[in-house]
């Protein structure tokens, strides 16, 4: 009995520690198990893998370095989706670049690179030549780097292309043109000048300059027409670059056009300018003869597929009252922008302040651009209140000093002189003893000093 009593403790002493080196042997290899798995999610997390590492981790309770991971991955997620969208801008996809940028929300500088897919849109369609898409995408860019100068230069180009257009009497395209382009400039005075001239050539006239086969004078490089205001002359080549003139004298002159005529229009190399030299003119009703002349002057244009710019206005004597206001009056009704003023020996005429230019005026001058070339004998300049005005407006004012030639010299002087030719583009402002400059500024005191 006692022997059997031992043999059963000796087996359970057995089994027992068979049990504690067993439950040992578990330990141990849980325990290897558990580091394994910690490297394996420690390897996985060194590759890069942070959802295998982000799992195994959260599988073996260690929260942290889960946490961990994941903000790797998100990190990773989010590098990957940058390098994305910045090779889609690369390839010029600029559409979704922007959408890709725009969702990494403030990762990084995405932001900005998403504003950046915006100014490469715009730079490819200015490329392309697709300036009012460029122009509208450039406008919600004014922050951007560069945005504002790109938006300028589409915006001259597309200017100069409604231009173009409008000189070339494609009006239809012009108008388009200047739809496009929006308020910018002179632009909106330009396309209602567009939009009045085929209203104009739709409705008609009652005083066509060329009425019938026998109104015309043909001048070789030139048609005369005889209006009811003067001489009108029309190159027989006028197009785009075709300019134009008025002629205002002091009075009832008509010899003063007729002199313009065989002195200029009769020369061997005449203007390529539309040109209307008037016969009368005088104190009153300035309005309605500026009104009158450029209406004769328009119609002459419409005759001849040609459409105004660069219009130069001369008026002697009196003739500078209506020739200065004619700018103004111009600007503010019709668009139409007078390069170039020039009054010849107006003199004491300056001192009628009931006839010369008002404030407003004066500024109406300054925003088309004008420039004032008074030619006097002497004594005429910032003394003058008229003058003193244009100027203290911000007008491009220039006293030209003449040495001699009597009242008609100085008048037909321009002529002989060059500065007819050079105020409708041609060549160089004349250098020479009859002339002396003195441009006019708000400390200027000619003629009691040289301003």
């Amino acid at each position: 009995m006692r022997r059997r009593t031992k043999r059963v403790l000796a087996v359970v002493l057995v089994l027992l520690l068979m049990a504690l080196l067993g439950m040992v042997g578990w330990r141990v290899w849980k325990e290897k198990q558990h580091d394994e798995a910690i490297s394996r999610a420690a390897a996985y997390q060194a590759a890069g893998n942070y959802v295998e590492a982000r799992d195994l981790y959260r599988s073996l309770d260690m929260e942290a370095e889960a946490a961990e991971c994941e903000a790797l991955r998100v990190q990773q997620e989010k590098e990957n989706a940058y390098a994305a969208a910045e090779a889609q801008l690369k390839a010029g996809e600029y559409l979704d670049a922007k959408d890709a940028f725009l969702a990494l929300g403030d990762y990084e500088d995405a932001k900005t690179r998403a504003l950046e897919c915006d100014y490469r849109r715009a730079e490819a369609y200015a490329d392309a030549d697709r300036l009012s898409e460029a122009i509208s995408l450039l406008g919600t860019l004014t922050d951007y780097p560069g945005a504002e100068t790109l938006l300028k230069t589409c915006r001259d180009r597309l200017y100069d292309q409604a231009l173009e257009a409008t000189y070339a009497c494609r009006l239809d395209e012009a108008v388009q043109r200047w739809n496009e382009l929006g308020d910018y400039r002179d632009s909106m005075k330009l396309k209602q000048r567009c939009l009045d001239r085929i209203v104009a050539m739709a409705e008609g006239t009652d005083e066509p300059v060329n009425y019938s086969e026998y109104a015309g004078y043909d001048l070789g490089k030139g048609i005369l027409y005889y209006h009811r205001l003067g001489l009108i002359y029309v190159p027989k080549d006028a197009g785009p670059e075709t300019k134009c003139l008025i002629f205002y004298p002091g009075g009832y002159d008509e010899a003063l056009a007729n002199n313009y005529l065989t002195e200029y229009v009769y020369a061997p190399d005449p203007p390529n300018a539309i040109m209307l030299l008037c016969y009368a003119n005088g104190y009153g009703h300035v309005a309605d003869k500026v009104e009158d002349s450029y209406r004769a002057l328009e119609q002459a244009a419409i005759e001849n597929n040609v459409f105004l710019h660069d219009l130069v206005l001369c008026g002697a004597s009196m003739g500078a009252y209506t020739a200065c206001q004619g700018a103004a009056i111009l600007w503010e009704n019709h668009g139409l922008a007078a390069k170039t003023v020039m009054t010849f020996d107006a003199g004491m005429h300056w001192e009628v302040e009931s006839h010369v230019m008002s404030p407003e005026q004066c500024d109406s001058t300054a925003k088309a651009g004008t420039r004032f070339y008074l030619f006097e004998f002497g004594g005429v300049g910032m003394n003058k209140r008229a003058i003193e005005l244009m100027v203290a407006h911000g007008n491009d004012v220039t006293i030209v000093e003449c040495a001699g030639g009597g009242h008609y010299g100085i008048i037909t002087d321009a002529i002989e002189y060059g500065m007819i030719d050079w105020a409708l583009g041609r060549g160089e402002r004349p250098v020479n003893s009859n002339y002396k400059y003195y441009p006019l500024d708000r400390s200027s005191t000619y003629p009691y000093g040289v301003g």
